[in-house]
């Protein structure tokens, strides 16, 4: 109980770092009328919110759109002054007063012939016949009306990545500093990412589920080539590129598609590794009584022994020659395939190797441990990646 639990809280964390810091993008202007703009300022420190700036040091607080009118409300000094060390740093140089600032802060109606600002709720209720404004947080408008989008940290250092292979690709003629380049391979990354995180959610509501009927049996002999491999695989991707004398025929362009294909055959070697104990062992079943248990132990401890030996091997040579050759043979003709076939490539075989160690588990609790631990290693390994 205590490992489900453990793994369970090692699941929420990853799904709340992953909506908390891998957030899709942020919107930084809000278009009122043409000449005028609701735009985003990030904080000084990052445990402040963004302040939206509407004119000069005058920041929304609440907005609203009631058929085609935009009606909003500002903060006042005071609400600044408590939330915000950059306003604190203008009253400090003297270049904000609290009287003359207030008299600038309160309502606003802004119509596509006139606006006005400075008005008490009362006198924007009396000028729009209504008594509710119906406002709401701005980052709602704004995520949804707002244009000129700003990608995090993390999809900054994907799209450089995706733009230092595409460019130098001779058969790709977009510009990858296109917006429109941008949009739809952060897409592609969203979509990813969507994906990523479902998985995730239904491993970590899988657990309740499952422990109403199953209790958690680990078996040593599937938990250490998980593991292992996770390392093994790493190595093999390191000397991949420590071995330069194929990387003179390949396009150095084409590095980043080598590591996807690796990644991908990583699954795939995986799930068939466990589809193959699983055959070897059932083949001896027969032959040792149900109840030897130390012969059982010994027979499985042998035989893994010798079968683990020999598919390390073979799982040595696929991840190093497959990747490479297909890579070399994308690099010869001067092509590649859309982002987008790539990330389909790469869910469907992960899905494939948890389809194998469903298959091989009667307790589909162990098997949706399994799952958990491979998947938040490829998660490391993925944002390793990326981020390097």
């Amino acid at each position: 109980m205590k490992k489900i639990i453990i793994m369970e809280l090692i699941l929420a964390f990853s799904i709340f770092y992953l909506i908390k810091y891998v957030p899709n993008y942020e919107n930084t202007i809000l278009v009122l009328k043409d000449d005028i703009k609701i735009e985003r300022e990030e904080p000084l420190e990052r445990s402040e919110e963004d302040l939206f700036l509407l004119k000069k040091n005058i920041y929304v607080k609440e907005i609203s759109n009631l058929n085609g009118i935009w009606v909003g409300k500002t903060y006042s000094y005071d609400e600044l002054k408590e939330m915000s060390l950059f306003f604190r740093w203008l009253i400090n140089e003297g270049m904000v007063d609290r009287e003359e600032y207030n008299k600038e802060t309160g309502y606003f109606i802004i119509e596509p012939n006139k606006e006005f600002y400075a008005l008490s709720e009362n006198e924007v209720k009396k000028k729009l016949g209504t008594n509710n404004l119906k406002l709401k947080k701005i980052e709602k408008y704004m995520k949804k009306h707002g244009e000129k989008p700003l990608f995090t940290n993390f999809y900054q250092g994907y799209l450089s990545k995706v733009r230092l292979v595409k460019k130098e690709l001779p058969f790709y003629k977009e510009n990858v500093e296109d917006e429109n380049f941008e949009k739809r391979e952060i897409g592609y990354m969203m979509l990813f990412r969507n994906m990523m995180l479902i998985i995730l959610i239904v491993n970590f509501c899988s657990y309740p589920y499952l422990l109403k009927k199953n209790r958690l049996k680990i078996e040593l002999n599937k938990i250490i080539p998980i593991i292992v491999f996770f390392f093994t695989d790493t190595i093999i991707l390191v000397l991949s590129f420590l071995l330069k004398k194929p990387w003179d025929y390949i396009n150095t362009a084409y590095i980043l598609i080598y590591i996807i294909f690796h990644i991908i055959f990583r699954n795939i070697t995986t799930g068939l590794f466990f589809i193959k104990m699983e055959k070897v062992l059932r083949k001896f079943k027969d032959d040792i009584p149900q109840n030897d248990i130390i012969e059982k132990f010994k027979m499985n401890e042998k035989i893994m022994s010798a079968e683990f030996n020999i598919f390390l091997l073979v799982k040595v040579i696929l991840l190093y020659l497959v990747p490479m050759l297909l890579t070399f043979l994308l690099s010869m003709i001067g092509t590649a395939l859309m982002t987008i076939c790539y990330f389909i490539i790469f869910i469907f075989s992960l899905l494939y190797c948890f389809c194998c160690f469903i298959k091989i588990e009667d307790n589909k609790l162990n098997a949706t441990y399994y799952i958990s631990i491979y998947l938040l290693q490829y998660l490391l390994f993925i944002f390793l990646v990326i981020y390097l």
